[in-house]
């Protein structure tokens, strides 16, 4: 029997087998990544969206649990999430004034700011 014939016999060398088994461990470390950084993200646009229910649910109570007068007011929401509103008259034709209010929702290193107007008795 020929050496080249018996040598096909013995199936994969070492060096074959080392280099798949470093190509299956880059594969699996890339899964991982992509895996935890899908995991980062999902967290982070669960703040996010706590953050703006929180901050829409503040401007919600503004001319109903707080008056429409100047001011500015700030808080802790509690688990993380501190806010600060600010009510500014913006215009007024001596009956009416229309306020500008602006909420700030801070939550770590990020915020968001929600800003609409709202019509109340002048001053």
């Amino acid at each position: 029997m020929p050496l080249d014939r018996r040598r096909a016999d013995y199936g994969f060398t070492l060096l074959e087998v080392m280099a798949a088994f470093v190509i299956a461990a880059f594969g699996s470390i890339l899964l991982y990544q992509a895996g935890f950084d899908g995991a980062a993200g999902a967290a982070a646009a669960a703040r996010m969206q706590e953050a703006v229910v929180r901050a829409q649910s503040r401007l919600a109570s503004i001319g109903v649990l707080t008056p429409l007068q100047p001011e500015q007011l700030s808080g802790d929401d509690g688990g993380g999430y501190q806010w600060q509103l600010n009510i500014t008259p913006d215009q007024s034709n001596g009956t009416l004034t229309l306020y500008r209010v602006q909420l700030t929702e801070r939550y770590g290193h990020r915020q968001i700011t929600l800003v609409t107007e709202r019509l109340g008795q002048g001053r």
